[in-house]
């Protein structure tokens, strides 16, 4: 499983705090991979008329094109309130390990403890950037564990000691916790890139 879950009634809600009559919602590189055709409705029932869109990309007839000297709201899916995009993916296996086991690429970590290491379905083919290790966190369950190496291409590995779940439980790369905007400090990507950059394989979903 790799998803993006979009929640509509979230980004109506922020939205709504948005809209200006002279304002138009920057809806380029097709709402930064979201779909302007999925987001174009929705701002207009939170007050927005026009748009900016990419050159024969994602155009929607819900807001018209926006003239080219009008104010653009960028960065609209970031909400200090709202937890608009859910990128999440599962846990595909689970191995115990003794401290000092080294994992994934170039053997450059190191557990320093007897853990549990989760090998997660998403890697940076799926939007996962490769800069955020080490550093970046991912949560299953309450808590939030370490990557663990180097990002693969379809996997990366977190370290999680004490962790009990079963495969195929989910887990949040960024959401409500960690947050899109924790991961763009730890990947030194702005939240903008991480949105556009998701895999068309992570299945976007509009709840």
């Amino acid at each position: 499983m790799r998803q993006a879950l979009i929640s509509t009634a979230a980004l109506g809600a922020h939205l709504s705090t948005l809209a200006g009559s002279e304002q138009a919602l920057d809806l380029r590189g097709d709402a930064y991979g979201l779909g302007a055709a999925q987001v174009a409705p929705i701002a207009r029932d939170a007050g927005f008329r026009y748009a900016r869109y990419s050159p024969g990309r994602g155009h929607s007839n819900a807001l018209a094109p926006a003239p080219d000297d009008m104010p653009l709201v960028s960065e609209w899916f970031l909400s200090d309130q709202h937890t608009i995009v859910t990128f999440r993916a599962e846990v595909v296996a689970l191995k115990h390990v003794p401290a000092g086991t080294t994992v994934s690429y170039g053997y450059e970590y190191a557990t320093g403890e007897d853990t549990t290491l989760a090998l997660i379905s998403a890697g940076f083919a799926d939007g996962v950037p490769r800069t955020g290790s080490p550093g970046a966190r991912i949560r299953v369950g309450d808590t939030t564990y370490p990557i663990a190496g180097r990002i693969a291409m379809d996997q990366c590995v977190i370290d999680a000691p004490g962790l009990e779940c079963a495969v195929g439980e989910p887990a949040i790369i960024w959401g409500d916790d960690p947050t899109v905007s924790q991961w763009a400090l730890w990947s030194a990507r702005p939240e903008g890139a991480l949105l556009s950059h998701l895999s068309p394989r992570v299945v976007r979903t509009w709840i």
